[in-house]
């Protein structure tokens, strides 16, 4: 959601988008027409969507691949233009500069990608990093590539996973994504040494503030969401604090933000460093939170369940006082 009434959904099997402007309460089947029915050997799009604002996305089928559907609109036109590649993340900045993360394959420990930006909104590509066989790149092989984030033109990062206690998977770029490091100098605290760790993409509030999640699966068999923040620009990143369970961080502001830990919620007005529960009344008591996004410090929404196995029913959830009180959304 970007305002308390506009923004968009993607449908749990990844096959259709949807837009609402009332907040969640009605909802538009923004899916282009021409995408379905599906051929008779295709189950799902697998749709892999980028959201701008309340009306500008982007998204390509992961099943059907070879075009790249753009609105400005909220959905009610696309334009579709051809893209030299398949299976690609996306991340925006404006309406024009872009970059996609293509996958090409994992295996024996490792993800291979390769990397193209558009200056265009997507029109063009160029291919500004490849990983090839045989070839050491300055983004590692090895290790998971959970997405990709743009500061601006040059300055992006890359986060994941690898396997081995205490790495955090991070890496960053100043050319636009054709050469990269990884970060070295972010600390974890005693605590948690011994941890495996997911690094997430960076959440970037402004030129300069910017937060980066990370879950580490600890020693003790439960898992924490360490929230780390940097104020120049991601050059270093500074550790806040962590909350037991956490699986959702989502800042609304560059101190304020909100994260889901279990069936709890939490919020922060410190930049992270306390995150104070917030005690839900109606709604979602006791369900697990899967997701949250909030635009301020009182409208949100939340898909939540009961059962935290099976992950179903799903349920989406909206509140306008703070994440007290809750009313459920039929999509």
């Amino acid at each position: 959601m970007f305002t308390s009434t506009g923004g968009w959904a993607l449908t749990q099997d990844n096959d259709r988008l949807l837009q609402t402007e009332d907040g969640g309460q009605t909802w538009l089947d923004a899916t282009p027409t021409d995408l379905h029915p599906l051929p008779a050997d295709v189950t799902a799009l697998w749709i892999e969507p980028f959201f701008l604002d309340e009306d500008t996305a982007w998204f390509s089928s992961n099943t059907l691949g070879g075009d790249l559907y753009h609105t400005v609109d909220g959905g009610l036109t696309w334009r579709v233009s051809p893209i030299p590649f398949e299976r690609a993340r996306y991340y925006f900045l404006d309406l024009n500069l872009g970059y996609a993360l293509v996958d090409l394959g994992a295996g024996a420990g490792s993800h291979y990608v390769a990397i193209y930006r558009t200056e265009d909104s997507g029109l063009t590509w160029l291919e500004v990093f490849s990983h090839e066989p045989g070839v050491m790149k300055s983004l590692r092989e090895s290790g998971s590539k959970g997405g990709i984030t743009f500061l601006d033109l040059n300055h992006g990062w890359i986060g994941g996973t690898y396997p081995m206690t205490d790495f955090f998977y991070l890496h960053f770029t100043e050319d636009g994504g054709t050469t990269w490091a990884q970060e070295m100098d972010i600390s974890l605290p005693a605590v948690y040494n011994g941890s495996w760790l997911e690094v997430r993409q960076p959440i970037f509030m402004s030129d300069t503030v910017g937060y980066l999640p990370v879950r580490a699966l600890a020693p003790d068999n439960n898992t924490y969401l360490l929230v780390y923040r940097s104020d120049d620009s991601g050059q270093t990143w500074v550790f806040q604090n962590s909350v037991q369970d956490g699986e959702v961080l989502d800042f609304y502001a560059l101190d304020e933000g909100w994260l889901a830990a279990s069936t709890e919620l939490f919020q922060t007005n410190d930049t992270g460093m306390n995150w104070n529960p917030v005690t839900i009344s109606t709604g979602p008591v006791g369900e697990f939170l899967l997701k949250i996004d909030f635009v301020d410090d009182q409208h949100g929404w939340a898909i939540a369940t009961p059962d935290d196995e099976t992950w179903e029913p799903r349920k989406l959830y909206r509140t306008s006082d703070g994440g007290v009180n809750w009313t459920q959304l039929v999509p």
